[in-house]
């Protein structure tokens, strides 16, 4: 597949992942026990830079924007990871396939730059 491609699917697959529970507990009411759960709409402020820095990674591996692209994951990652300290063993699915994407993405644009360097010395 196309590393330009892979990179959108990357930002795509981090922006839907922002809807999903980022935080899950249980909670009784009434003797009532009922599952809780906040995704990234719910949290906002800073949930809302990790959205715009996942389309980001997605805009800068269309135009091959290497650089930007590692900028951007390690900002997605720093923000998960802050959540994950914040939550401990609340953490939710949506938050942990963040965590992986982000991670993904940093490795990914690692080795997009590290090709793209190496066929810039070859071509001198």
């Amino acid at each position: 597949m196309n590393r330009q491609i892979l990179g959108v699917v990357i930002g795509v697959v981090g922006i839907l992942l922002w809807f999903m529970p980022l935080v899950s507990w249980q909670q009784e009411f009434m003797g009532v026990y009922q599952n809780l759960y906040q995704t990234g709409y719910h949290i906002g402020g800073i949930a809302y830079l990790q959205l715009l820095s996942m389309f980001a990674y997605s805009f800068f591996s269309w135009f091959r924007l290497n650089p930007l692209r590692i900028i951007s994951s390690t900002l997605s990652l720093l923000i998960c990871l802050l959540f994950l300290f914040q939550v401990l063993s609340n953490a939710g699915w949506g938050l942990i396939g963040l965590i992986i994407i982000s991670i993904a993405g940093i490795v990914l644009a690692l080795r997009d730059n590290k090709i793209m360097k190496d066929n810039l010395k070859n071509e001198k």
